[in-house]
């Protein structure tokens, strides 16, 4: 044969059977378990944030041949070397729930493209694991080794990574603290302390320069607090968490801005059991409610509700004031450690409560229990 076309054969049969096979593989992946719904804050994956690291392992010809944990809960996939303990406490359970129900052994016999479809089916993670994060997590892990992706790295530091520079009417200027390689991705602007009342994005305007956030919005802004959700258009880190902390300092990162109401104390006060505006929209004042805090005589400390909690997810059991601004005396306090509600009036006792909403002054009452 001549030796051309002995070489275009030779060639012909090394090109089929790469195309025919790929060689068995060791892989390793990992991808973060928190804030996956971001920006909404519900639900939220109580601290410490962590990524899920697995190592996927595969035959000739692309299919998994097993999924095993790789060091989840370990140094490097959590957020700090300090958050062992609570790790331990609060995430390690839903994820050994994970391990102990066979989710892994799911993506045994499946390719790349088949795990890519599976990631889409939230439903069948929630159903085997009983924690959707932690499910989809694993799945993206997967699709990460097969890829060679890191998973995304968290943010450094405490507190707003783009913290006010300016408010002036109708502008808001936000300063970057982001790391380098941080490539601003602006997904919109709400209003609230839940962060889910999504403003129009033809109503204002935004521009990225310098290192500074510039937004022109087109109307006066509501009173109250508003987020402004960015993520990493590069896909190398986080997005900014909502995790406030203990205490009076604030450790979110969430880019955040308050717009004040202008109100003074005596435009504020209860009526009875009713809070009423002399001024001002009610349904807002609740709307930006930060916190009740309620001092019973004689007690050493308050107790205290808040409609979002500091890790950054809705307290459903907040019921202390109603929807219309009412006190309700028949409110209760829930222990999530026995799973009891206790009341949180006594008939006869009087109580000095602080109601505190963004924006607004606070209102100082005292109400004796009937």
């Amino acid at each position: 044969m001549h030796k051309k076309s002995l070489f275009m054969v030779m060639a012909l049969v090394m090109a089929l059977a790469l195309s025919l096979g790929v060689s068995a593989a060791t892989l390793q992946g990992d991808a973060n378990v928190d804030g996956r719904t971001y920006p909404s804050t519900m639900p939220f994956v109580h601290p410490p944030f962590y990524n899920i690291c697995l190592t996927v392992e595969t035959d000739d010809s692309g299919k998994i041949t097993a999924v095993k944990d790789n060091g989840t809960g370990l140094e490097g996939s959590l957020e700090s070397k300090d958050m062992e303990e609570l790790w331990v406490a609060k995430n390690k359970p839903f994820f050994d729930m994970m391990l102990k129900s066979g989710f892994l052994e799911k993506f045994v016999g499946k390719t790349r493209d088949e795990i890519a479809e599976m990631a889409l089916n939230t439903g069948e993670a929630d159903a085997v694991t009983g924690a959707t994060m932690v499910g989809l997590a694993a799945q993206e892990a997967v699709l990460n080794a097969f890829d060679g992706k890191k998973g995304l790295t968290f943010l450094p530091g405490k507190g707003s990574v783009m913290p006010v520079k300016k408010i002036n009417g109708c502008d808001v200027v936000l300063e970057s603290k982001l790391p380098e390689g941080f490539k601003v991705e602006l997904v919109d602007v709400r209003h609230g302390v839940r962060n889910e009342d999504v403003l129009d994005a033809k109503s204002y305007t935004a521009e990225i320069k310098d290192g500074l956030l510039s937004l022109h919005f087109e109307n006066d802004l509501a009173p109250g607090k508003y987020f402004v959700n960015v993520v990493d258009a590069s896909h190398t880190f986080r997005a900014p968490h909502f995790e406030s902390g203990h205490g009076e300092e604030d450790e979110a990162q969430a880019p955040r801005f308050v717009v004040e109401s202008g109100l003074k104390a005596e435009d504020i006060r209860m009526d009875g059991r009713q809070i009423v505006l002399e001024n001002g929209d009610l349904a807002n004042f609740m709307k930006n409610l930060e916190h009740v805090i309620v001092l019973a005589e004689g007690a050493e400390k308050p107790i205290e509700q808040e409609p979002v909690g500091h890790h950054g997810t809705v307290n459903e059991r907040f019921n202390i004031l109603t929807e219309n601004g009412e006190l309700n005396p028949d409110a209760t306090l829930y222990n999530k450690k026995d799973r009891t509600e206790t009341p949180i009036f006594e008939k006869g006792k009087t109580y000095e409560i602080t109601i505190v909403s963004y924006g607004y002054p606070e209102l100082n009452v005292n109400y004796t229990a009937e």
